[in-house]
């Protein structure tokens, strides 16, 4: 975006040399003209932002103050700064705006007192939830300025948030970044912001050691990602989907403690519905398509010989004779043997 915004004054001047010189490639000229106009119309106001006002200059010395000493209703000011003044900002200072608050938010979830931890996530320090009473009572303990955060909990786009284990936080909502950053920023980073909104349930997706949505959802999200990584190769947050894309590949290939993909149960190596999800990976055109091509191949392989090797004896007194251990031997030589070509696999990445 920025190298297209330079060259935009020259182009416009070729486009004109060229109209006066060949009037017969007029209307192939507009249409380029309008391609570039589309462009530059990603981020709104990217390309010719206006002089900041008074009020607009606050909101550098506004976030300097609030990285020192979080106060919530100074934050929920900035808020608002951020609202009147996206516009005006260039889009270098959009981004620097967007990460500051996100540093902000860590900062304010991180520094918060015990009590504020209680009233956010109804929980007592014993674990134990909060009755209304017990709320109410902890209500009347907190300071003004606590008093005020969790008020404007909403507003200030704060949430409770599962985290497993019956543990709960409170994390900012992603729709923060949605309706205050994403209309003023290119359409990729709009994206962006929207799928991971999408993404948002108020929980780990990965929660008690299994997987708390299912193999397919893992399949979709990692298609998106990868999609979205070639379409945009340069966006602004390729750091955090390339992060996003490990994070969805491992859950799909490998799976949790309890939602494992390979299982090696009596007949199967693979759970089914991993299997079908990965499947989807295969014949799709992303970056990971070819390594899950080569999983599938080998698990449908293998698996058809795990059927054919003998089986353990389920008496339990017969576990201890040579031949039981013999069988138990060969088939977790052959298990080892899987999950190496497996992890060879996933290592030849595509991205």
């Amino acid at each position: 975006m920025n190298l297209l915004q330079k060259s935009l004054p020259f182009t416009a001047l070729i486009i004109f040399t060229l109209l006066s010189a060949c009037q017969k490639h007029e209307n192939n000229q507009k249409i380029e003209a309008s391609e570039i106009a589309a462009s530059e119309a990603n981020a709104i106001g990217a390309s010719s932002p206006q002089v900041l006002t008074q009020d607009c200059r606050q909101v550098d010395s506004t976030i300097q103050q609030l990285e020192k000493t979080i106060v919530a209703e100074d934050l929920n000011d900035l808020n608002q700064l951020f609202k009147d003044c996206l516009a005006s900002a260039t889009l270098e200072k959009r981004y620097q705006w967007q990460a500051k608050s996100a540093d902000i938010y860590q900062k304010l979830i991180t520094d918060a007192s015990p009590q504020i931890f209680q009233y956010m996530t109804d929980q007592l320090s014993d674990g134990q939830t909060m009755t209304a009473k017990q709320k109410q009572a902890l209500y009347k303990q907190l300071k003004p300025s606590e008093k005020y955060l969790v008020d404007h909990a909403k507003a200030l786009y704060l949430e409770k948030f599962y985290v497993g284990e019956g543990e709960y936080t409170f994390v900012q909502h992603p729709q923060y970044d949605l309706d205050i950053f994403a209309p003023y920023l290119e359409k990729s980073d709009q994206l962006y912001f929207k799928q991971l909104g999408k993404e948002y349930t108020g929980a780990n997706y990965i929660m008690d050691a299994g997987l708390a949505i299912s193999f397919d959802d893992v399949a979709n999200r990692l298609l998106f990602w990868e999609k979205f990584n070639k379409d945009y190769p340069r966006n602004h947050f390729k750091p955090q989907v390339l992060e996003n894309i490990e994070q969805y590949r491992n859950a799909l290939f490998q799976g949790e403690d309890n939602t494992r993909t390979l299982w090696f149960d009596e007949d199967k190596i693979a759970d089914d519905q991993a299997m079908k999800a990965i499947d989807k990976i295969a014949k799709s055109k992303t970056a990971s398509s070819q390594t899950a091509q080569n999983f599938v191949s080998l698990i449908h392989e293998s698996e058809t010989l795990w059927q054919q090797m003998p089986k353990p004896s389920t008496e339990s007194n017969d576990e201890d004779s040579p031949e039981q251990l013999s069988i138990r031997e060969q088939r977790t030589a052959f298990e080892q043997k899987i999950r190496k070509s497996v992890e060879a696999i996933l290592a030849q990445k595509n991205n």
